[in-house]
């Protein structure tokens, strides 16, 4: 099963966190930066960011939705390396002329992203067995953010160092596209990725289905308060006056993020109870950290910690929420399920960035106190899916 080296680390499972690796050491970069270049240096007040945010998200819902029913009929890495190669779009939206063109620079790479996540989250379960998938998405996970943590450090010395931002924006082209030249050695697993479920297997899964459309309800409602870390990034530049701090949070947040994420999959935690406690109630937490750091001036290190909370909590969703859906629908659906996290979650975030846009706007306070009520309500649902479903312990 896809080169076995020890245990559940097999040589695929390396080589798609290797990819994931790479592609966050390069457009992390970007997703750190572009705050800075709409507020900033095009002068956009901030519900014009929330509404870019909102439109990435929101349209990428389709892309997701697109991405994983494709994934059931046709090759999965063939897939996953197309939406690859066309992520560096990107990185050429710090280098146009206006914001209208930098904005189609970035929806078209950010678009390229959610189109072949769910063919490559499959094809990590196709690769990698049933028996650790909390490990190995949690392994994902910590190469994933530990590229786009190694990012904004190098970014943030290049920005000490006097380089624009245009140009590290542009240099983040070059590790995008090892990240798809990583993915061509994946053995992918033989067979018809499409076959459909027989009508004994699909007996099998209707007891799991309403479970399935809860936790779906679930993690759009957490989408509805995941904000776009470029919200803390503009609230700790405009604080302390500096972008480079004001981007070090992003630094905080993944670093922490990839360890939580690492450490939640070797648990011995069950993957619904661990998303809903370490997750989605902690992410809420954070927000309102992050809020109250605001309110009564708490400093930066205050900021660093909320930052620290939130990665923590983000980085246990990253790690169980696919596990979750795998457990709750048939394999011959597993691209399909990913897809469809993928866009209840991104509806979610449409929504988010475009109400915290408007709210950041006129009460920054108030733009966090409506993360955290939504994320408390995401981790409500999920602890009653958890109750409901046997399978899920």
């Amino acid at each position: 099963m896809g080169g076995r080296w020890h245990g559940w680390l097999t040589r695929d499972v390396m080589l798609i966190s290797l990819s994931a690796f790479f592609a966050d050491l390069g457009y992390q970069t970007v997703i750190g930066l572009f705050p800075v270049t709409v507020t900033f240096l095009y002068r956009q007040p901030a519900y014009v960011f929330g509404l870019l945010m909102a439109l990435s998200y929101g349209a990428g819902s389709l892309f997701s939705y697109l991405g994983g029913r494709l994934g059931d009929r046709f090759s999965r890495k063939k897939l996953a390396i197309a939406g690859n190669l066309l992520i560096p779009l990107l990185s050429f939206s710090g280098t146009a002329g206006n914001i209208a063109e930098s904005s189609a620079l970035y929806l078209g790479g950010w678009w390229s992203r959610n189109f072949r996540s769910p063919p490559r989250r499959a094809l990590l379960l196709d690769v990698s067995g049933t028996d650790h998938r909390s490990r190995v998405f949690g392994f994902l996970h910590m190469l994933d953010v530990g590229g786009g943590m190694v990012s904004t450090l190098i970014a943030f010395a290049l920005l000490y160092s006097g380089f624009t931002v245009s140009v590290i924006m542009l240099l983040t082209v070059f590790p995008i596209l090892v990240s798809s030249a990583v993915l061509f050695p994946v053995r992918e697993r033989k067979g018809d990725p499409g076959t459909a479920a027989s009508k004994e297997e699909r007996n099998d899964i209707t007891g799991n289905e309403g479970s399935m459309k809860l936790f779906l309800i679930s993690a759009g409602l957490f989408g509805f308060s995941y904000y776009s870390l470029g919200f803390p990034i503009i609230t700790v530049a405009r604080a302390q006056n500096s972008y480079a701090f004001g981007l070090l949070t992003y630094t905080v947040f993944l670093g922490v993020s990839g360890l939580a994420g690492y450490l939640m999959g070797s648990s011995s935690l069950k993957p619904a109870r661990g998303l809903w406690v370490f997750g989605y109630a902690l992410s809420a937490l954070g927000s309102l950290m992050i809020g109250m750091t605001y309110l009564f001036h708490l400093g930066l290190a205050s900021f660093y910690i909320s930052a620290a909370v939130l990665g923590t909590g983000t980085g246990s969703i990253e790690t169980f929420e696919p596990v979750v859906a795998s457990l709750l629908v048939h394999p011959s659906r597993i691209s399909r399920g990913m897809g469809s996290l993928g866009a209840w979650r991104s509806i979610g975030l449409f929504a988010s960035n475009l109400l915290m846009g408007v709210l950041f706007t006129f009460s920054v306070f108030d733009s966090y106190v409506y993360a955290f009520a939504t994320s408390m309500l995401a981790a409500l649902l999920m602890a009653y899916v958890q109750m409901r479903t046997p399978s899920l312990g």
